[in-house]
């Protein structure tokens, strides 16, 4: 006989025992099972959660409550009544306060005048400051 023979002949005994060598392949799912609950542990996730959930939610900020005034010898306005001022003037002169697209108001105190630009240089006038 030669060397190949003898490694490829296979005995009753040889056969009984191979499946004896290979370990049962349902305990290797247990470990990887145990691993993903240690792994969810050691991260702090509770399984189950959502992003977006009522935990998640961040408070909304609100905005700042802005008041700029202007005062000068005595004298004090408040922008938005500035603001007011010009619209009321510009509405006094025939104009609709509606056709108003953009605003633009140049305060001059040592003039005592506010001067104003609407819609980008088609009207434009001054009202006094305070």
């Amino acid at each position: 006989m030669s060397k190949n023979n003898a490694f490829n002949k296979t005995t009753a005994a040889d056969a009984v025992k191979a499946p004896e060598v290979n370990p049962v392949k349902t305990e290797a799912p247990a470990e990887t099972v145990e691993t993903k609950d240690t792994a969810a542990v050691k991260t702090g996730k509770k399984p189950g959660r959502k992003p977006g959930s009522k935990n998640n939610v961040k408070a909304k900020k609100e905005p700042v409550k802005t008041e700029i005034r202007l005062q000068l010898h005595g004298n004090d306005i408040s922008l938005t009544d500035l603001e007011e001022k010009v619209k009321a003037q510009f509405v006094a002169e025939g104009h609709r306060a509606g056709c108003i697209k953009d605003l633009t108001i140049y305060a001059k105190p040592e003039e005592n005048k506010a001067y104003y630009v609407i819609n980008d240089s088609k009207f434009t006038g001054n009202v006094d400051l305070f």
